[in-house]
């Protein structure tokens, strides 16, 4: 990418959720502008500039939930504006604008206090700790979307075209339980007619007991086997994002279901 050029991103997310009985469907439109800095002159760090421009939450179909969103998307508001630091991996390892992250969260814990008081009360002491804490920050704001997304196979070497390359990744469940799970990645790359790269990615879950019992113990099924992968294909012209469609599963038992698909394209 260029030193200092915006680029404009559009994604939409349609997903479907099932949580014992409830099934919700939503679409979600989000505008980024993403600006690349260049090198941290200090630390081994891509730096960038992402502003989510937009953010419409096209369809939600679970009307118990509103006020959680509307909450939600309140304290996700603080990070409109992100200077990170991306790491070879991929992963954010550095926030530089904490300092006006917490100005916004002053004037979001003011509407939160007034608008939801009662409701929004753990929600304020959890953000308060959290905003103490730049690892557990990090934690908290690397699933954001489109950060996701754009960064799940950032800095992954080229290889032979009809190869694949293998990876390990973490990522986290999608019900709240906190479980981390392990994901074997394979990345395939391959040139297109159009002489754009084109990378395949898919993600199968690790089978690890002790996440196993975990997702149990939340799912209160001592039996069921839970199943997690993602799919990707990124289109680049010399690493520069054109398109990608991304999608995750996971499925936990009868009960609980999730899928997710995710895509994004340049504006020109």
């Amino acid at each position: 990418m260029e030193i200092g050029k915006e680029y404009q991103y559009n994604t939409d997310i349609i997903g479907k959720t099932k949580v014992h009985s409830l099934d919700s469907n939503y679409k979600i439109n989000i505008k980024t502008s993403v600006i690349y800095k260049g090198k941290d002159p200090d630390e081994d760090y891509h730096l960038f500039e992402i502003t989510e421009t937009e953010y419409n939450l096209e369809m939600y179909e679970d009307p118990l939930i509103v006020q959680i969103t509307e909450m939600t998307n309140k304290i996700c508001s603080i990070y409109s504006t992100l200077e990170v630091g991306i790491n070879k991996k991929g992963e954010i390892a550095k926030i530089y604008n904490g300092d006006l992250i917490r100005q916004k969260w002053g004037k979001v814990k003011e509407w939160l206090t007034n608008a939801h008081p009662i409701e929004a009360y753990e929600i304020i002491r959890a953000k308060e700790y959290e905003l103490t804490n730049e690892d557990m920050e990090i934690k908290s704001i690397k699933y954001i979307h489109f950060f996701y997304q754009f960064f799940y196979i950032f800095g992954k070497e080229p290889i032979e075209e009809g190869s694949k390359s293998y990876v390990k990744r973490e990522d986290m469940d999608r019900f709240g339980a906190g479980v981390v799970i392990p994901v074997n990645l394979s990345v395939s790359k391959k040139t297109t007619e159009q002489e754009f790269d084109e990378w395949n990615v898919e993600g199968m879950m690790i089978r690890d007991d002790k996440m196993i019992r975990r997702l149990r113990e939340f799912a209160k099924d001592n039996y069921m086997h839970p199943e997690y992968k993602v799919n990707g294909k990124y289109l680049y012209d010399d690493r520069i994002l054109l398109k990608s469609d991304f999608t995750i599963t996971e499925k936990l038992g009868e009960f609980f279901y999730y899928h997710c698909f995710m895509e994004t394209h340049l504006e020109l």
